[in-house]
């Protein structure tokens, strides 16, 4: 009887102790938690203050950079050259080709075009927009370096010497991709879209839906060439594997194709899709060097 109650007290005093270790886990994993997004909302609060002071200076920038935008409505471009060659190559090869496609009829001239709007503030809003996307491009080492600090506990000593290589080709590799839309995708999408023009069909380009247009294929390709410092990143922290990018070639493709056609007709489609794709390419040739650096041994310490 007295092993009975001695064995009883014993269950009772273990499982006490399981409950107290269980209650001990759960409390420090909301502790954690807690830590966690404490630090996450101090690095959010640090960026929001960026972004804000990057837009009050680039307020006057912003005019600079429409006109920037503008560019393809005021002046001929690289297409508007390479279009005209090409239809001359075609109408010498292929006369019939040339007049089946209407090649004829499009404008042999470039003819100069004016943004609309059609609202009292519409202007004052757009110039609003643009003096954002500026800002977060002046802010963008910070906002980058608050990212860093937050994922920086979770990396090696040797990792978190990355910090400046991270800085630098993250802010270089963005603006390269706002860059690259605006000087060779941008003019190939509004000559497609002019090319419809005609004595009894012409353009009125509303400014919103203009600058509007050129801002989000902007923030897109400059997040399309951010793919290959995410992959070295992710990678660094042992998440990302090059196995399981080749295993979704076939569906990155198609996502890049899915993508492209939300923001284009079916030609320019291919502007936007090719470098989207080319950008995973090289993010699975950046995460095999990294993981094949991970693989090498450490050099054994020289004896003293």
């Amino acid at each position: 009887m007295k092993d009975n109650i001695k064995k009883e007290k014993s269950r009772k005093g273990g499982s006490a102790k399981n409950e107290e270790g269980r209650m001990a886990k759960n409390e420090e994993g909301r502790m954690a938690f807690l830590e966690h997004f404490s630090e996450l909302r101090k690095r959010v609060i640090y960026i929001f203050i960026a972004l804000v002071i990057g837009m009050g200076f680039s307020w006057h920038l912003s005019y600079t950079a429409i006109n920037f935008i503008e560019l393809p409505l005021n002046k001929p471009t690289y297409i508007t050259y390479l279009s005209g060659y090409a239809k001359v190559l075609i109408k010498k090869d292929a006369p019939l080709a040339y007049y089946t496609f209407g090649l004829n009829k499009t404008p042999k001239k470039f003819i100069k075009h004016i943004l609309h709007y059609s609202r009292p503030l519409e202007p004052f809003f757009m110039q609003v927009k643009v003096s954002l996307i500026l800002g977060f491009m002046i802010a963008l080492p910070f906002i980058l370096f608050e990212i860093w600090q937050f994922i920086k506990p979770g990396l090696l000593k040797r990792e978190r010497m990355y910090l400046v290589p991270f800085l630098f080709f993250g802010t270089l590799f963005f603006i390269a991709g706002m860059m690259f839309m605006i000087l060779y995708i941008w003019p190939a999408i509004i000559n497609f879209s002019l090319s419809y023009q005609s004595p009894n069909l012409s353009p009125l380009i509303n400014l919103t839906h203009y600058i509007n247009f050129a801002l989000r294929l902007s923030l897109i390709f400059g997040l399309i060439f951010e793919l290959p410092l995410i992959s070295a990143l992710f990678s660094l922290a042992g998440i990302l594997k090059p196995h399981f990018l080749k295993k979704y070639r076939k569906w990155a493709l198609l996502l890049s194709l899915i993508i492209a056609a939300f923001h284009a007709d079916i030609v320019t489609m291919f502007f936007i899709a090719i470098p989207l794709y080319s950008m995973y390419e090289i993010s699975i040739l950046i995460s095999s060097i990294i993981w094949r650096m991970k693989k090498k041994p450490a050099p054994a310490p020289n004896p003293a």
